[in-house]
């Protein structure tokens, strides 16, 4: 996607300097991490309500015929053009904000258990992968407290490699103060799954083993 912000105005008769052109501004979800696309270096975590970053600057105005008047040429016929502004490629990466991250394998129950705590309406069904992308829920804990709930899509064995869309759902999982790993207690071997779980979050990022 292409953002163009405005062209500044020419400037006019009696000394008059042209407009600015009006600051392009892109809205982004709390949680957007931004890159320089060509280094890879992070520019900002756009995580505060209402924080602002200045990515590129407009290019500097031109001179218009007055500035390059002298006692000689009191009127002189040129002016001098503008300079473009600055140009950059970026990625936007979304890592969701919440409380509590619910995570376990596919097919554990965590849609379940985020819609009957929370006003979340996920999809339901009794097969693998039926979560494709989080589902956020909010759930009152009393008049003047609330939490806010990420259900996480199904992790599987390899995840912190990037199998099973692994990488799009554990960066999610950095964002959560809070983790609770829900177990299907029909499964094969449930202390199995758990630690299977439990592995691949530490592979990812350490800090989320503990």
């Amino acid at each position: 996607v292409k953002f163009v912000a405005q062209d500044g105005m020419r400037g006019s008769k009696s000394n008059s300097t042209g407009r600015s052109g009006e600051d392009l501004i892109i809205q982004v979800p709390q949680g957007t991490i931004i890159f320089d696309k060509s280094s890879n270096v992070v520019l900002s975590d756009m995580v505060g309500v209402d924080q602002q970053l200045i990515l590129c600057k407009g290019g500097r105005g031109g001179r218009g015929n007055a500035r390059f008047a002298n006692s000689r040429n009191q009127a002189p016929r040129m002016a001098e053009r503008g300079e473009p502004g600055e140009e950059k490629y970026l990625r936007l990466e979304l890592k969701l904000i919440a409380d509590i991250g619910i995570v376990g394998i596919p097919n554990a129950g965590k849609s379940t258990f985020l819609s009957v705590v929370t006003n979340a309406k996920p999809k339901i069904a009794s097969y693998p992968f039926t979560t494709l992308t989080p589902n956020l829920g909010v759930a009152s804990i009393d008049d003047s407290t609330s939490v806010v709930l990420a259900d996480i899509p199904g992790l599987i064995e390899g995840a912190h490699l990037g199998i099973g869309l692994g990488h799009d759902f554990l960066r999610h999982i950095q964002r959560t103060r809070v983790l609770i790993h829900i177990l299907d207690g029909t499964s094969e071997d449930p202390v199995i799954d758990f630690g299977q779980i439990n592995s691949e979050l530490a592979l990812f990022d350490i800090d989320l083993a503990h």
